[in-house]
């Protein structure tokens, strides 16, 4: 192994320490989340260990919550049953250049059927679940080559430890994960294992160890931007066999390959908080009152019993039709009475339970089903989405930032590959940068009640001056506020006409209005004439229909 190939293994490592270090300060909320919460579990201490042992619980509530916020933000954000996601240009002005809009339908399609061609929305209910449940999750956007065709990897969060730039934005990744001897030669070819392993490689017996594996993914100081090589990247991607220090593979990504979605971002940190971690304090005070409900239940049904001592030793039946016999009136088996007050621990759990909920936002996301169908009208129900909804603007701005990142990614990817259409000619040319609106009902809900009711409002107005002051009505640009509407209720941008065609299409209107109105006024003429018919042979009148007339044909008199 070449010196600096060791020094820049000893270096990875060396920043994978610190790390650790950095990432241990946050695994005791991490592990009591798991342990109440989290549906799934992970082995923090052994990760060879691939079953590690279910928490004891006593209630799965929170559980149920996290699964309600889960469903609620991918059924109300990303799912392949709704348009949730629609392109743009930063620059509005480029909107309005010919076939801008077409063409980003046209993208729009081809990343639409893609997503639903890979594993997105099931590994994005899991990205969302860990973002919930710990507060951060990552997931890595990659090509499957084989099929050609987009893969979408959400990491176990136990493997993960992340990194941020100056900007507080998180462009480090590192993976800590095993595989087994047999599926790394098949990954990354049996030549590229150091010796010892592919000498082990020859004992069938040694296929299934496993060994570990560090993953570092970072942005390269130096870097070839026009070179196609991928080791002249601008990011790196370095798989390390930890024990044997070897490279496994080296190779790089064009653009940062993760979507890091962090729920509640913490300052000057790669991680954030979580309803879950929010709610810890409430979840464990729930956990105890339902462990102290069962044992209350569980006496109050089966209690303890005083029993005589003069019955030691004797068959004891307390059961239905249980006899025991006794031969002084003073001996009775009596139940003990400990003064349990049910209804009170009830009222305490549903106090407790409802301020989890509130954590979980689980009443905005059944808000509908709650509602009387009879009380409620379309005005009431958008208001009440958007109020509610506006409650969630620093968790939609996470989101929105996250998923952005999964569909700048897989965009640059199509793109590389020629899936992507190629834009207008005159497009093309602009250096037009592109971004990303998000129409599904969450991001829609804020939408209508910020800027659609917004427009909503101003028409309003607009009519009530008009009423007083027609004049009024030049000051507003009618085009602009239709389409500031429209867009902001999701509606399709093919649906709406270029500029230059909504020109041409006044046009031709105004000219067939010009020309509809030349042939009435000569059915008008005509008329005219024919209903003065009897006074034809009578001297043309000067200035007469029929003096005009004549002097149109160029004649004289009649």
């Amino acid at each position: 192994m070449r010196q600096d190939e060791r020094e820049r293994i000893a270096d990875l490592k060396t920043r994978f320490t610190y790390l650790k270090t950095e990432r241990a300060r946050r695994e005791a909320d991490w592990k009591a989340v798991q342990k109440f919460v989290a549906p799934s579990v992970f082995n923090w201490d052994n990760p060879q260990d691939k079953i590690p042992v279910r928490p004891r619980r006593f209630t799965s509530r929170p559980t149920h919550f996290l699964k309600t916020l889960k469903s609620g933000i991918t059924g109300y954000s990303i799912s392949p049953n709704i348009v949730w996601q629609k392109l743009g240009f930063e620059n509005l002005a480029d909107m309005d250049r010919y076939g801008a809009k077409d063409w980003l339908e046209a993208a729009e399609r081809v990343l639409y059927a893609e997503f639903k061609r890979s594993n997105l929305y099931p590994q994005v209910a899991r990205f969302v679940e860990y973002a919930a449940c710990y507060g951060h999750a990552v997931m890595l956007i990659d090509e499957q080559l084989a099929e050609n065709r987009l893969r979408f990897t959400t990491h176990k969060i136990s493997e993960l430890y992340l990194d941020i730039n100056e900007y507080d934005e998180a462009d480090t990744v590192f993976r800590h994960f095993t595989m087994t001897l047999k599926n790394a030669a098949a990954f990354f070819g049996e030549g590229e294992l150091p010796p010892a392993r592919r000498e082990d490689l020859k004992d069938k017996a040694k296929w299934n160890q496993e060994f570990t594996i560090l993953h570092a993914v970072f942005k390269r100081e130096e870097f070839d931007p026009d070179s196609p090589g991928a080791k002249d990247m601008p990011y790196a991607s370095l798989y390390i066999d930890e024990a044997q220090d070897a490279v496994l593979l080296e190779s790089g990504y064009q653009e940062f390959p993760c979507a890091v979605f962090v729920w509640d971002p913490v300052g000057g940190t790669a991680y954030g908080e979580s309803p879950a971690i929010n709610a810890l304090d409430d979840i464990k005070l729930l956990n105890k009152i339902d462990e102290a409900r069962i044992k209350i239940t569980q006496l109050s049904a089966d209690p303890s019993y005083n029993v005589p001592d003069s019955m030691k030793g004797n068959p004891i039946n307390v059961v239905p039709g249980g006899f025991n016999y006794y031969a002084k009136p003073d001996e009775i088996l009596m139940p003990i009475q400990a003064g349990f007050n049910f209804p009170i621990t009830l009222e305490i759990g549903r106090e407790i339970e409802n301020r989890v909920k509130d954590w979980f936002h689980v009443d905005f996301f059944l808000a509908l089903q709650h509602q009387k169908p009879g009380n409620m009208t379309a005005t009431y129900v958008m208001e009440l989405q958007g109020e509610k909804a506006a409650t969630l603007s620093d968790l939609v701005v996470s989101l929105n930032g996250a998923l952005a990142k999964i569909i700048q990614r897989s965009f640059n990817i199509l793109w590389r590959q020629r899936k992507i259409p190629a834009p207008p000619a005159g497009l093309a040319e602009s250096g037009a940068q592109l971004k990303v609106d998000f129409t599904g009902p969450l991001a829609q809900a804020q939408k209508k009640y910020h800027e659609s009711a917004g427009i909503a409002q101003g028409i309003s107005l607009i009519g009530a001056v008009a009423n007083i002051a027609p004049g009024a009505l030049d000051v507003v640009n009618f085009d602009q506020t239709l389409k500031g509407g429209l867009e902001g209720i999701g509606f399709p941008q093919n649906a709406i006409n270029e500029d230059e065609d909504i020109a041409k299409t006044r046009e031709a209107r105004a000219i067939q209005q010009a020309q509809m109105q030349q042939r009435a006024q000569a059915l008008e003429q005509q008329k005219n004439i024919l209903g003065n018919y009897n006074k034809l042979n009578e001297p043309v009148q000067p200035g007469s229909a029929l003096d005009e007339l004549n002097r149109q044909m160029g004649g004289g008199g009649m």
